[in-house]
């Protein structure tokens, strides 16, 4: 098949950051964009050189790769892609929140984003993405084993604390009455702690770190289910950190014994289809 030559049109530029002007021929097409709440933008790197092999990010001190293998902006083609927020549209202009574009980088196309198609194979984070965010964005500090901990859909937290509760508790709609039970600290002996049948609060070593598009939920370990005891958790809201605690309720007769360390409840991070409003309640920094 013989090379044929591919004339791509400019749509439009980059006229400030995160602020897309539209040509004058091409306004019609953006009629009904508004109804997005996300768009991919689609342009040119102007200020990038054509290369085959680059070192991932710029970094010299990584060996050399295929630039198909990175988001690198020195490809064949030049084409850059990014996702970002629609703010709102105003006669040929479209302002955005998380373009990474450079002023005057000519638009080649744009198309709203798609759930449906855009995330065919679902959102929860993998070994691998996980291990990429604990590196790049601090995601989880504090581990003992990162090789042990990562898991193929999630990562191990594993135990720092273990409190028997004392008292009554009170709950209500706003909070404005919350009262927590208080709770005293169980001592490790030898490195092993004894729990009777009961519900106890258990502290992790682990801090958690969620951007405001990630979310977690937290499950038990299999071991500790068919050991006759379960750890309990709410969600946890995107935009927290800190060293959370759990509930853990023991319903073997004889009771179980836990090592200081030991690994109870898996954390699965699932990506939000977008940036939400971040947590903000009274856990959020805790136990740092």
């Amino acid at each position: 098949m013989d090379k044929k030559e591919i004339v791509l049109k400019s749509i439009g530029r980059v006229a400030d950051e995160n602020v897309i002007e539209i040509f004058e021929e091409y306004v019609p097409a953006i009629k009904g964009i508004e109804e997005a709440n996300y768009l991919w933008i689609l342009y040119f790197f102007h200020l990038a050189n054509e290369k085959l092999l680059v070192h991932p990010k710029g970094d010299v001190r990584k060996p050399l790769k295929g630039v198909f293998s990175t988001r690198s902006p020195y490809r064949p083609n030049r084409i850059g892609m990014t996702a970002v927020k629609l703010l709102k549209v105003e006669n040929n202009k479209i302002f955005v929140k998380g373009l990474d574009a450079l002023v005057n980088s000519p638009i080649i196309d744009i198309k709203p984003y798609s759930e449906v198609y855009d995330l065919p194979y679902g959102s929860v984070l993998n070994m691998q993405e996980i291990a990429k965010r604990i590196v790049d964005d601090e995601l989880i500090r504090d581990y003992i084993d990162l090789n042990v901990q990562l898991q193929p859909n999630g990562f191990d937290l594993t135990l720092k604390s273990v409190f028997r509760l004392k008292g009554d508790a009170k709950i209500d709609f706003d909070n404005s009455q919350r009262v927590l039970p208080e709770a005293e600290e169980m001592e490790f002996k030898d490195g092993w702690v004894f729990l009777s049948k009961g519900f106890y609060r258990v502290g992790f070593n682990e801090i958690v770190k969620l951007s405001r598009d990630l979310m977690a939920i937290g499950r038990p370990r299999s071991t500790l289910v068919r050991s006759g005891a379960n750890v309990l958790t709410a969600v946890w809201d995107a935009g927290y950190e800190g060293r959370s605690e759990a509930g853990l309720a023991v319903y073997n007769e004889n009771g179980i014994w836990l090592k200081k360390n030991a690994r109870i409840m898996q954390l699965v991070f699932i990506k939000l289809t977008g940036e939400t409003t971040p947590y903000a309640g009274i856990y959020h920094k805790e136990n740092l």
